[in-house]
């Protein structure tokens, strides 16, 4: 198992425990891995979600959006604008608009993401 899986799961099973804080510094540790793997690493992107998520979770909006907004980026520059790694990350940022009262953008971000599962 690389570190970064080691990461990834030892961030989802802190967040899974309510340990927020504890899945933050997990997830950017994958992050990091990831990112020493080189810039066409579809894990990078993988791992900004992640921690997007965990900040969505603790309500910390502010921090969540850039790096949902970097995933979107990432995954599509590697994988193209329409592959299927999109779909989860367009969902959570949609989420995330929902719990923070901005309704009409996670109405276009689900679009994006079913636009793209309809392919």
């Amino acid at each position: 198992m690389s570190s970064w899986e080691r990461y990834n799961i030892a961030g989802q099973q802190a967040l899974s425990a309510g340990k927020p804080l504890d899945a933050e510094t997990q997830f950017k540790l994958a992050l990091q891995e990831a990112e020493g793997m080189g810039p066409n690493e579809p894990k990078i992107a993988q791992s900004m979600s992640s921690l997007a998520n965990c900040y969505r979770q603790q309500g910390k909006y502010a921090d969540a959006e850039p790096m949902y907004k970097k995933a979107v980026e990432t995954m599509s520059r590697i994988k193209g604008p329409t592959c299927q790694e999109l779909i989860p990350i367009y969902d959570n940022y949609a989420k995330m608009l929902r719990a923070a009262g901005r309704g009409p953008e996670a109405d276009k971000m689900d679009a994006k993401a079913r636009a793209i599962f309809a392919k």
